[in-house]
């Protein structure tokens, strides 16, 4: 079972709506199940309108990800697990942190991101947890140009970065008041979960495997 935190303390950066597009791509593949973590329940609303499908499925009542993860792996043979994390609660963020065999930091291409997603990395760092940043929400020129100075400032502290960025698609953001998902829409926004997606996955499964020879 891998599990993957979609993870970040600053609010706003797009999780549950990249948590929804991951879970419905993996669901293509393999058995999933989502662990809403944010009291917000954004996840758990899209799941209600998307019908509470049994692929992706989803998990809630669990205040930490450790518990979801132990009941999980104890009673439903889900293949990918996906942790929604909650802004601001560092103390569940690093719960999360460390039952996760990866974990993906979404961020929009600022620089006030850039420093409010430090905490998350740093979590990441202390406790020895694989972790790709993602650029999300790269629109027009500009923001083009803001995301190449993310990108090159990520790779000065030799933290890592996905290949694929997600682009600023209104289909991501009006998708979710229907129980869809962008690339469900759109399929430019299609194409590039499919590319990140494998990115996160091809990661995941080489960090888990890392740990379990360290564990060996």
């Amino acid at each position: 079972m891998l599990v993957i935190g979609v993870l970040n303390s600053k609010g706003g950066v797009g999780k549950s709506t990249l948590t929804a597009s991951f879970a419905v791509r993996a669901a293509q593949d393999n058995a999933v199940c989502v662990v809403d973590l944010d009291s917000q329940g954004s996840y758990s609303d899209w799941y209600m309108r998307r019908g509470s499908p049994d692929n992706p499925a989803l998990l809630t009542g669990e205040d930490r990800a450790s518990d979801a993860v132990e009941a999980l792996r104890l009673s439903a043979p889900y293949e990918i697990v996906l942790l929604d994390g909650p802004p601001g609660s560092l103390i569940v963020t690093e719960d999360a942190i460390k039952v996760c065999d990866l974990v993906v930091i979404p961020m929009r291409a600022s620089g006030l991101d850039l420093m409010a997603s430090q905490d998350c990395v740093r979590l990441c760092q202390e406790n020895g947890a694989a972790y790709l940043c993602v650029l999300n929400d790269v629109a027009s020129r500009e923001a083009k140009s803001l995301g190449e100075n993310a990108r090159n400032t990520l790779h000065t502290y030799r933290i890592p970065i996905s290949r694929t960025v997600v682009a600023h698609r209104v289909p991501y953001i009006n998708s979710m008041t229907s129980g869809k998902t962008g690339p469900e829409k759109d399929k430019a926004a299609a194409a590039e979960i499919d590319a990140l997606w494998a990115e996160i996955k091809q990661a995941a499964i080489a960090a888990a495997k890392q740990k379990e020879a360290a564990h060996a």
